[in-house]
């Protein structure tokens, strides 16, 4: 394993999971290895979902890349392979349909001198065309989108698509591999880097968001859809019951918080009339639905 000598500059593993992307995926490479970073310091991970595209002969034509294939669906399994392999002091992660700013790596690792206690760092993810996105129904939680302002500042999650962690964080805590799984097609389930960066939090340490690190996120066409909205608003209160039950272990419990974010949620209505308020009402409201009928143990 390589050694730290410069805490500045450390040897950082970037790990980009993919399946059937080999177009997208090439842009995503040529950005991470334009980086304004040495390139002895780091390596890139690929974690491929079994590609039949020509995906892993892409992938030789870059230098440092460990190419891996995982057979079990879902992000969570392919971000937690790509930890386990990796060979630096920082994992950093980011998806096949985006593009990192050239200071991308450089800024994220900054973020880790505000404290020894920082153990995950990200920053904002971006449209890459936003002029594609009808401002009618520009809900960032379903385009993979991501902004907390423009000052740096300590918070209480981050996004995988633009994050980085100190590999140790692995030891002790792990994407949940019941959730990020993709029946492809079928149904979706998310949040699983928001119930990895919850658990980091309660175990007492810091995450941190830097608006200088900067990702661009290449939105389908099919996500400017209002079907495909309404269904990742339903696929999330799936999602939601189930981190809810891991954390609480009571049905009871997560039907009186779904109950409670429902009235909030109708609440809000008077004052905000945007779509992201209709996809938020659609959201609690399959929340309260699965918890009521216990649809989540078999979906």
């Amino acid at each position: 394993m390589p050694t730290d000598k410069n805490p500045k500059v450390p040897f950082v593993s970037v790990v980009v999971c993919t399946y059937n992307r080999k177009n997208l995926l090439k842009s995503c490479l040529n950005s991470i290895y334009a980086q304004d970073y040495p390139k002895s310091n780091f390596e890139v991970i690929i974690v491929d979902g079994g590609s039949t595209d020509g995906t892993e002969e892409l992938c030789k034509e870059f230098p440092q890349i460990q190419f891996i294939t995982e057979s079990r669906f879902g992000l969570a399994y392919a971000r937690n392979k790509g930890a386990e392999l990796a060979q630096g002091f920082i994992v950093t992660y980011t998806d096949d349909d985006c593009i990192v700013d050239k200071l991308w790596l450089r800024n994220l690792i900054a973020g880790f001198q505000f404290s020894k206690n920082v153990m995950g760092v990200g920053g904002p993810v971006y449209p890459l065309h936003p002029e594609i996105i009808p401002e009618k129904i520009h809900v960032k939680a379903a385009l993979g989108l991501f902004d907390e302002g423009e000052s740096t500042k300590l918070t209480e999650g981050i996004i995988t698509s633009n994050a980085a962690f100190k590999k140790e964080i692995f030891k002790t805590i792990k994407f949940d591999e019941t959730l990020g799984v993709t029946r492809r097609g079928k149904l979706i389930l998310s949040d699983e880097d928001t119930d990895f960066c919850r658990k980091i939090v309660n175990s007492g340490c810091n995450l941190m968001y830097t608006p200088h690190a900067k990702v661009y996120h290449r939105i389908h066409k099919e996500r400017i859809r209002i079907p495909y909205i309404v269904k990742h608003a339903v696929h999330g209160g799936i999602t939601k019951t189930r981190i809810f039950l891991n954390k609480k272990q009571s049905r009871i419990w997560a039907i009186r918080y779904a109950v409670g974010q429902l009235i909030q949620c109708i609440l809000k209505i008077p004052s905000n009339t945007s779509f992201t308020s209709c996809y938020n009402l659609i959201y609690c409201t399959s929340t309260l639905c699965i918890s009521l009928t216990g649809l989540d143990r078999i979906l």
